[in-house]
């Protein structure tokens, strides 16, 4: 099942009962791996994540090529600290360095906005 929630399609998994984004499910995944001695990742893995999430969702919450546009934009907002490491063929390798927290709105990643918000 798909639906909108701020404007993003999010996933939701029935069993769980989550409700997810890409980039929350990137920061899911990352946030497991900053708990691992291992902290290395590639491009390629953030992509498998649109296939795993088909998995546990039962749809596409975004095709690879946006789960890497998402992985760009969160590390251009802050949200990811990663560290760019040699490639390993036509694959880059990333070494995830800090995750910085985001809005504790209900656990989400976007601010809920109140009419305080609206200028007039």
């Amino acid at each position: 099942m798909r639906v909108e929630q701020h404007g993003c399609r999010v996933g939701i998994n029935k069993l769980k009962g989550e409700i997810m984004t890409v980039r929350e499910h990137i920061k899911r995944e990352l946030e497991n791996l900053e708990n691992s001695p291992m902290r290395t990742f590639k491009t390629s893995d953030i992509q498998e994540l649109s296939y795993e999430g088909k998995q546990e969702f039962g749809n596409y919450l975004g095709s690879p090529g946006t789960y890497t546009r998402e992985f760009r934009r969160m590390r251009t907002d802050g949200v990811l600290v990663v560290e760019k490491l040699a490639k390993k063929g036509r694959q880059q390798v990333w070494r995830l360095s800090q995750i910085t927290p985001t809005n504790s709105f209900k656990g989400k990643m976007y601010k809920e906005f109140t009419e305080k918000d609206i200028p007039f």
